[in-house]
């Protein structure tokens, strides 16, 4: 009787416990993406998605980010956790002057559950680049929440 009584105890704990420590089965990553674009002079200068020669990216006093990487259409670069400012250092091709990509963003810790843990929101302000071979920066979605929408489109 005694070890019946423990035994219903124990069924008891185990059921009463909800789940909400398993393994995170959500994605909380929230990426910037870009996407790059040219007017195409033969098609009327209409703007088409372009792939870029050999790309390098690194977060100005950061760690490289992309390296001499070819054949990219668009990119997903972090944006810094601890400040509302983040600035790139681009480069398309090793023959040509770099660009320095700034965004400026409100942050805002949004909690997923106990298994995800707390993923960064982040509420773009603004976007700007020096003009070196980057011609504009448009911004396409300004809240960033999830690294499935193109949040900002860079014009060559």
């Amino acid at each position: 009787m005694k070890y019946l009584l423990l035994l219903l105890c124990c069924a008891a704990v185990f059921t009463a416990c909800d789940d909400d420590t398993k393994v995170c089965d959500q994605d909380t990553r929230t990426s910037c993406n870009f996407r790059f674009r040219w007017k195409n002079p033969n098609a009327n200068n209409q703007v088409e998605d372009t792939v870029l020669p050999k790309v390098t990216v690194y977060g100005l006093d950061k760690d490289s980010l992309i390296k001499k990487q070819t054949g990219l259409s668009g990119m997903q670069l972090p944006l810094d956790m601890h400040f509302d400012t983040s600035r790139f250092y681009f480069q398309t091709d090793s023959a040509v002057v770099a660009d320095t990509i700034t965004i400026a963003y409100k942050r805002q810790p949004h909690f997923v559950s106990a298994g995800c843990g707390v993923a960064m929101y982040y509420n773009i302000a603004s976007a700007s680049a020096t003009n070196h071979k980057i011609k504009s920066v448009e911004l396409n979605a300004q809240n960033i929440t999830t690294i499935n929408e193109i949040h900002i489109i860079l014009n060559f």
